[in-house]
């Protein structure tokens, strides 16, 4: 007869043995399987096979009575094993959190970086843009074209030669490509320094890259002389065209902005200055003037900082009265040495001249005021 501990109702008689003895049996069976082990059960042959077939790792053990007896598996130990675990990781993760969550409200915060790497070039590229070349400290002497001599104008030769002979300050001229590109160049063809009958505001910036000037360099973007003489010099920029677009001259200073502080611009036309200085308000800008009654306009001027006169229109009074209009007179083209000597007596704040010795003369007159 076989029993399952959890059933104590009373089973048929077998045997010969009456209900009072069936039922001591059970009693007794009862309770030595309970003290033996209390997770054990005595079960039937059809729940044992049942077992066997859901539990591939369970163990059974003969009874007090050869019953099978069906031991806890061993997949119930894993799986206690596991929960235990993963409790164990649980509680852990719990009190590293509290501990984040504790320093996080006893400790100071502080912000993160918010600006990138370009939003910080940006804000250089923008500061260094807007440097001031109102106040620059210089000569006054600035060489016309570069000096010449046995050369051509606006070019690198011209312009080394005005190093060479102690002239760091450099007036030169700048035209505009069909594509808004800045070249250095006088006239408005390439027919005096190129033999080329093309107009540059008719040609591109990459045909006018392939014009190979007389002198054997080629015809020179405005960027290329800034990238090559950097600060060494102080750059007087003649825009010849009458324009409103001060884009091409604004792409210029972007692209060299620790230089902006030597440029400074001039022109016969008032409105490119005007814009220049809308885009670039710290930049020095000077009207360039050939007529006598356009001097009091200019003066009235609030953006602009100088005149620069054609010499037959510069008289003590003329110097007077632009200095009491708060602005610098300058004089064009001067290339005597005595006229040189008048004017810089007279006054004038400088004189732009193809004299390559004019420097020496302004330090020799240094040198006999302060000697």
């Amino acid at each position: 007869m076989k029993f399952n501990h959890k059933n104590n109702g009373a089973s048929m008689p077998q045997n010969g043995m009456d209900q009072g003895a069936v039922n001591t049996e059970n009693q007794k069976m009862n309770e030595k399987t309970r003290h033996t082990d209390d997770s054990w059960e005595l079960i039937d042959e059809k729940d044992a096979k049942l077992a066997k077939e859901l539990f591939d790792d369970a163990k059974f053990s003969k009874g007090p009575k050869g019953d099978e007896i069906l031991r806890p598996s061993r997949r119930k130990k894993k799986h206690w094993f596991r929960k235990t675990l993963i409790a164990v990781i649980a509680l852990g993760a719990g009190v590293a959190l509290a501990v984040n969550l504790y320093n996080m409200s006893t400790q100071p915060q502080y912000a993160q970086a918010i600006l990138s790497d370009e939003e910080i070039d940006r804000m250089v590229r923008e500061r260094l843009m807007h440097q001031t070349s109102r106040n620059l400290e210089r000569i006054p002497v600035f060489a016309h074209r570069g000096f010449v001599e046995d050369t051509l104008d606006n070019t690198f030769a011209a312009f080394d030669l005005a190093l060479l002979s102690g002239c760091p300050q450099i007036e030169l001229d700048v035209r505009t490509s069909s594509d808004g590109v800045l070249y250095v160049c006088h006239d408005d063809t390439l027919n005096h320094i190129a033999g080329l009958d093309w107009k540059i505001a008719e040609h591109t910036s990459e045909e006018l890259d392939q014009v190979v000037m007389k002198n054997g360099e080629k015809l020179h973007r405005l960027s290329e002389v800034i990238g090559r003489y950097r600060g060494q010099m102080i750059y007087l920029i003649e825009f010849k065209d009458d324009t409103k677009d001060a884009k091409p001259f604004a792409d210029v200073v972007h692209e060299y902005p620790q230089y902006a502080s030597t440029m400074q611009v001039q022109s016969f036309f008032p409105d490119i200055l005007e814009a220049v200085h809308a885009e670039l308000p710290n930049m020095f800008v000077q009207l360039l003037i050939n007529q006598w009654w356009d001097v009091d306009k200019a003066i009235e001027y609030d953006w602009l900082d100088s005149l620069a006169l054609d010499q037959k229109l510069v008289s003590a009074d003329t110097v007077e009265k632009v200095h009491a209009g708060d602005k610098e007179i300058w004089v064009w083209t001067v290339d005597d040495p005595n006229e040189v000597r008048r004017f810089l007596d007279m006054g004038v704040d400088g004189v732009i001249t193809d004299l390559d010795n004019a420097v020496a003369i302004y330090k020799e007159m240094s040198d006999e005021a302060f000697g």
